[in-house]
């Protein structure tokens, strides 16, 4: 019998480079496609991730062809669109991006980029049809259109910063928190004498990805940085450190000292931090210990959402926390190279309990997964909360959609995101227990 997928979480390719491209400052993306793609990237995307409304960055342009486009074509629309855009709205880039309409209709994008660049405007393309694949496959296409491209339009840069280590794989808006997590990443990097490279978010702009060619290293985050990697080891012979999720609490330090010993760092800075760290971490943990027994911390636990988020997470509640992963729904549907890899590391986090580990995007299948796990508390985006409701357990929106909660620099990445991560999950057991008069 055939399955129909219902409320997916991961939305089409031309989305997933809008939030690439909306991202970077100074970068006006143009949408080649009917109305409704703009709006539902809007309705869906945006204001499906902690109130991340696009309001104080560049506008969306758009083509909004209509029938007479789709039968005849599409150039001329997009080529008077993108001149009516350059003369509106100022920006460094502009970033044609298109919709299933217009590729199945064969409009060449290539030769309309090229036009543009012709009268010396800043054009850059990335054919993005939602057919071709999900909001992850279209950040690898707007990432590998900026690599490939921007040096025809950008002289690379005489020197570059010394240090500069280049992050990829957290995808802006799919994570709800990717501004802060960015944010405390290159605390970290620049705590250990490092340069970060952001590349998205406040005040990363095209002249961050002008940079790109001269990092020492790229930092991968997720499964989705690896593509990004590999292009720059191609073309610039970059190494690469690759992690299968975000750092949190303790992991942290492993990979602050990883990056110390193969960039040959300062060792005793690097201890330093680390030592200051962990301690100011380790009296949160203390000021803590009243509350994990009044509210009942220790208790086995769903988790639902993108594998980096899940791996960050579950590995920290589980090893440094003592909290139980009892099932594990990872929603981005990684490559199967990617799969077997993660499903042996979060399978075995806690040693002696098994954690079953499910690959999933199907709101409904995922609430009967949650039904039948015997979870005491549920980790997940505002689609979960129903069922917690239905079962009576305490529940945490963190992953992406989360349409109740307003998320602006708040991290759970590194040091100072696992203390934000054990408030956030101490308040919704502490809420809970009240309701309920637990304690």
């Amino acid at each position: 019998m055939p399955h129909y997928l219902e409320g997916s979480r991961n939305s089409c390719a031309l989305h997933g480079a809008l939030q690439l491209f909306e991202a970077i400052e100074g970068v006006v993306p143009v949408i080649h496609s009917t109305a409704g793609c703009g709006v539902q990237y809007y309705l869906g995307g945006t204001r499906m991730s902690g109130g991340n409304d696009p309001f104080g960055s560049p506008p969306v342009s758009s083509s909004n062809i209509g029938q007479k486009h789709v039968v005849f074509g599409g150039g001329s629309r997009l080529r008077e669109q993108l001149k009516n855009t350059v003369k509106v709205v100022q920006g460094d880039l502009y970033a044609i991006v298109t919709g299933c309409s217009t590729e199945m209709v064969g409009d060449d994008i290539p030769a309309m980029a090229r036009e543009g660049r012709d009268q010396d405007w800043p054009v850059i393309y990335a054919n993005t049809p939602g057919f071709s694949g999900d909001v992850h496959h279209g950040y690898h296409l707007a990432v590998k259109a900026l690599i490939e491209q921007l040096p025809d339009i950008w002289k690379k840069p005489e020197e570059f910063p010394s240090g500069l280590v280049n992050i990829w794989g957290i995808i802006p808006n799919q994570d709800p928190f990717w501004r802060g997590n960015l944010q405390e990443l290159g605390r970290l990097l620049e705590g250990i004498g490092l340069v970060p490279n952001l590349l998205l978010g406040s005040e990363q702009s095209v002249a961050s990805w002008q940079q790109i060619p001269g990092a020492v290293l790229n930092l991968v985050l997720s499964p989705w940085g690896e593509l990004p990697a590999r292009l720059l080891e191609e073309r610039y012979a970059t190494s690469s450190i690759i992690l299968d999720g975000l750092p949190i609490g303790t992991a942290t330090s492993t990979l602050l000292r990883r990056l110390t010993e193969q960039l040959k760092l300062d060792t005793i800075r690097t201890e330093a931090f680390i030592a200051r760290e962990d301690s100011r971490l380790n009296f949160q943990f203390a000021r803590l210990a009243d509350s994990y027994y009044r509210a009942g911390f220790q208790r086995e636990f769903t988790l639902v959402g993108e594998s980096a988020q899940v791996v960050g997470i579950a590995e920290f509640l589980g090893t440094s926390f003592g909290l139980l992963p009892r099932t594990l729904i990872l929603t981005d549907n990684p490559p199967d190279s990617v799969r077997q890899r993660l499903v042996t590391r979060l399978a075995a986090i806690v040693s002696g309990y098994d954690s079953e580990v499910i690959f999933s995007e199907d709101r409904s299948e995922i609430s009967d997964i949650i039904r039948s796990s015997e979870a005491q508390l549920i980790l997940g985006s505002s689609l979960e909360r129903e069922v917690s409701v239905e079962l009576g357990i305490p529940f945490l929106a963190l992953s992406f959609p989360l349409a109740d909660r307003i998320v602006l620099e708040r991290s759970y990445a590194g040091y100072r995101g696992a203390t934000t991560l054990l408030e956030d999950i101490g308040t919704a057991l502490l809420a809970f227990s009240r309701e309920y008069h637990l304690c």
